[in-house]
């Protein structure tokens, strides 16, 4: 079954049972299923939430591209779900549907009706489907994970490369709560506290104990992430020396600046969008994100992607694949260091992509 067939028997399903997620590989064409489906039901008034504003403009490129109107289609974020609260609606279309499992998204949405309910995302856990359901009754279930899109011809096979690094503890050249220490003590003073964190917050789970626990996170994260900044800027000018576009995923929007400069696209400024729109006209060949470029956004002509920063789930993990994947032969660079949290990150790509897709170097 190739793409357009199976995208016109997902608006088939959600024809004959009014309720279908379909929890598709980023880049299989979930957002075709809800436009197969108004080609057909064109006087239906259609309301499709997305993630973020960004989004919106995808949306509409992607009627255009199918010489389809919108006179009939609302596109908003669900940050604006409380300007459509007691409406109803033909087709209500939940665009990656976990951004709906907040208590107060779902309080708003028991508001919004739909006599069709379409759901999309690449991976939504137990508790969102659950949600998802508590608001709209049982849907039909349409998963192709992206070992399944990979094996269907779907989406290309990609070559994941892991780079593996090692902390230091020989050279004590760092200070860090007024010692000198070396890269692997400071880690594991860092680790120790997270570790007591989460103790203190799974005997008593407070709002200040949550913060102290995600603080230490953090902190852990940020320090692995600047370690990793020289792998990835040779990483990243090796790509650029060969002419390859690519994306690069950053651990911070400090990195992201530091790395890519006029090239980083993050939340900091609003202008970063221009870099995005630079990158699609071919007047930049990378991008520096961070926090951006996760969902539902299509990046022109791409060749490789560099991921520094691993998502702590499989959702997001997915997700940055995803953005790689468009390329037609998708190169992966993923430098990670032994030993430390992020083995447990690099669990949720490898349980993601089958693992003769991968291959695993030494980084020097």
């Amino acid at each position: 079954m190739d793409r357009d067939e199976l995208q016109l028997t997902a608006a088939k399903r959600l024809s004959d049972n009014k309720r279908l997620i379909c929890q598709w590989a980023t880049g299989v064409g979930k957002s075709k299923v809800a436009i197969q489906f108004l080609a057909v039901n064109q006087w239906m008034n259609c309301l499709i939430l997305v993630p973020e504003q960004n989004n919106i403009q995808n949306w509409k490129d992607e009627f255009n591209k199918f010489g389809l109107g919108t006179a009939n289609v609302t596109i908003t974020c669900y940050a604006s779900l409380h300007k459509y609260t007691d409406t109803k609606w033909d087709l209500l279309v939940l665009d990656e549907v976990p951004h709906m499992d907040t208590e107060k998204r779902i309080k708003m949405l028991q508001s919004v009706s739909g006599e069709y309910v379409l759901a999309l995302g690449a991976v939504v856990d137990q508790d969102e489907m659950s949600s998802l359901e508590f608001v709209y009754g049982r849907f039909d279930k349409s998963i192709i994970s992206l070992p399944m899109a990979i094996n269907m011809n779907l989406l290309p096979i990609p070559q994941v490369m892991i780079m593996h690094l090692k902390l230091d503890n020989t050279k004590r050249n760092r200070w860090y709560r007024g010692k000198q220490v070396t890269e692997k003590e400071q880690y594991d003073i860092i680790r120790s506290k997270v570790e007591k964190a989460v103790d203190a917050y799974n005997l008593n789970a407070t709002a200040w104990n949550k913060r102290q626990m995600l603080t230490a996170g953090s902190e852990r994260k940020r320090f692995l992430g600047e370690l990793k900044q020289d792998a990835m800027r040779g990483i990243c000018a090796a790509l650029e020396s060969q002419g390859k576009r690519f994306i690069c995923f950053c651990s911070s929007i400090k990195q992201a600046n530091e790395l890519g400069g006029d090239k980083a696209f993050t939340s900091q400024s609003a202008k970063s969008i221009k870099h995005l729109e630079k990158f699609n006209n071919h007047e930049i060949d990378s991008l520096y994100v961070v926090g951006k470029c996760i969902e539902g956004q299509n990046l022109k002509d791409i060749d490789c992607g560099v991921i520094g920063q691993l998502g702590g789930t499989q959702r997001i993990t997915v997700q940055e694949l995803g953005r790689i994947m468009r390329s037609e032969n998708p190169l992966v660079f993923v430098p990670v260091f032994d030993d430390t949290k992020d083995d447990s990150f690099l669990f949720t790509l490898t349980s993601s992509i089958p693992a003769q897709y991968i291959k695993h170097y030494n980084f020097k």
